[in-house]
């Protein structure tokens, strides 16, 4: 009997894995929104990406259902390499007072190693993204954003909602959310960044 439950829930977990979606799905264009969304989205994305390109090589954007919005962007300044990452300084989306919602922004210069295997990532991530078979998003949560610029100067923007722990886009947040804070002056070690971006490259392309 307790052999049968091992096997049972071995199953039951193995069949849960395989079913997670491992890539990002196309995000909705963002001008087809109405009525309320549609005002939020006109004005975040305007002041969230405030100092970036607007053909991006490398921009994250996390959107909370209730903590403050946030986004990091590979920026090239004066011939330097640089992550930019930006923050709101509420959740615009409840503010009582949109107008009074501020930007707070920092940056910090990119090794050139990591700057290259950012653009990678962001490449990779690009051709990978795919339509789901079925919707899973919830309620509450947090909705990811990656953006890129395809060959064709096309900005492509793939986005996942709240990956389950141990997934392979559970991993992409947790290094992308790293890279936000490196941006925001934290002290993290960009040689370890750039290693869970290989070793997640490595898995991504299995």
């Amino acid at each position: 009997m307790k052999q049968t439950l091992l096997i049972l829930t071995f199953v039951l977990i193995t069949s849960l894995s395989f079913g997670q979606t491992q890539h990002l799905e196309p995000a909705k264009d963002f001008k087809q929104y109405e009525g309320d969304l549609k005002e939020y989205y006109d004005n975040i994305f305007t002041l969230l990406y405030k100092g970036y390109s607007e053909k991006p090589i490398a921009r994250y954007t996390a959107s909370p259902s209730f903590s403050s919005e946030y986004s990091f962007s590979i920026e090239r300044i004066e011939g330097k390499n640089y992550i930019v990452s930006n923050r709101m300084s509420e959740n615009f989306w409840y503010a009582e007072k949109r107008k009074k919602v501020k930007v707070i922004t920092n940056k910090t210069e990119l090794t050139n190693d990591l700057y290259l295997k950012i653009v990678d990532l962001f490449k990779l991530l690009q051709e990978q993204t795919k339509k789901p078979e079925k919707n899973m998003r919830g309620f509450d949560g947090v909705t990811y954003y990656f953006a890129t610029t395809d060959k064709n100067k096309q900005v492509k923007i793939g986005e996942t909602w709240s990956p389950d722990d141990n997934t392979l886009l559970h991993r992409l947040v947790k290094i992308c959310d790293n890279i936000y804070a490196l941006g925001n002056g934290n002290n993290l070690s960009q040689t370890n960044i750039l290693r869970d971006i290989e070793k997640l490259l490595y898995d991504l392309k299995e």
